[in-house]
């Protein structure tokens, strides 16, 4: 499927759901172009990979309808996660046989290096996640790629801090980062690593790259200077003697 019949399928899946009292958000690099609609033709101009799934993030208790209506949309539950619920796993996978599209839904929560936990969050916005949680989806991962650091610079570019779902709310950034010190570290890792890296793409114009780089460097301070949990304060004694995120297994689709 091309790009753009990827998003409209993907507006088509919420848009049913919705319907019929589903709540479901688009998380990921499809969400990304509908919070920062002023510096979306970055993702292109930088070289990113166009989309060619949708990720959702739903409430688990919606399970049976969701599955319901992708089945009726065609959409087929993946053998190697057909039993996985049963193992407590938070993710189903589906696929339509004839297009291609591949729907990735995560229960209440998005597990991969770290945790986010999307209960209660997912009224926040419509369509997708709200700004600041896309931006946990990004800094939580290890081993981060070059699709990912484009995915930053377009958020960087486009939101500030501020108090609004549209901007990177700090009381967000606390209470998910201030308790988790492993996430924390990973977060800094990753912007410290985007802040280097910035200046090494020709491709983007000096002036982006600048705000690029003072949001990421002023987001490293914000983030050092959050208010920590006890928690955070005893996993950090250990700091990085122990692994600080969880491993992630491919899933063969």
């Amino acid at each position: 499927m091309t790009p753009d019949k990827v998003a409209a399928e993907a507006v088509e899946i919420h848009r049913n759901a919705e319907a019929v009292g589903c709540p479901i958000r688009l998380i990921g690099s499809l969400a990304i172009p509908r919070r920062c609609p002023n510096h979306s033709w970055l993702m292109s101009a930088l070289g990113r990979r166009p989309p060619q799934d949708a990720d959702f993030v739903t409430y688990s208790a919606h399970e049976s309808q969701l599955d319901a209506l992708l089945a009726e949309r065609g959409y087929v539950l993946h053998p190697s996660v057909r039993h996985s619920r049963e193992w407590g796993v938070q993710r189903l996978i589906y696929t339509h046989p004839e297009s291609g599209m591949k729907v990735d839904l995560f229960l209440d929560e998005l597990v991969m290096a770290h945790t986010i936990d999307f209960r209660e969050r997912l009224e926040v916005e419509d369509l997708t996640v709200s700004a600041t949680d896309l931006l946990l989806s990004k800094l939580q991962i290890y081993r981060i790629t070059s699709n990912d650091l484009i995915d930053l610079i377009v958020l960087l570019a486009e939101l500030e801090t501020g108090s609004s779902s549209a901007q990177i709310d700090l009381d967000r950034l606390q209470s998910v980062l201030g308790d988790d010190w492993g996430f924390a570290h990973g977060a800094l890792l990753n912007l410290a690593r985007l802040a280097e890296e910035v200046a090494e793409l020709p491709a983007l114009e000096p002036e982006i790259a600048q705000l690029v780089t003072d949001r990421a460097t002023r987001l490293i301070r914000e983030i050092e200077a959050l208010p920590k949990s006890l928690r955070w304060r005893i996993r950090a004694r250990i700091g990085t003697r122990a692994p600080w995120y969880e491993h992630v297994d491919d899933v063969d689709i």
